[in-house]
């Protein structure tokens, strides 16, 4: 998406683009929270984002134990 600023003060164009990007962010965040809240209320979900993450923590394990070495 190409934004065009015709405003002549660059920064109020620059400021006001810094509050939209933290708006968004903020609700990105509370979107986040929502989707946790509610896998955590199904157990069904709650096992399959488990299942998921086992992998990922053993790859982390045998990382670090191979750089003990």
């Amino acid at each position: 998406m190409n934004t065009v600023f015709l405003a002549g003060d660059g920064v109020e164009v620059a400021k006001s683009a810094m509050e939209t990007i933290i708006a968004a962010m903020a609700d990105v965040f509370t979107l986040s929270g929502t989707v946790v809240s509610e896998i955590q209320k199904q157990p069904v979900l709650l096992f399959c984002l488990a299942a998921g993450l086992v992998p990922t923590g053993i790859s982390i394990f045998v990382r670090l134990k191979n750089a003990a070495r």
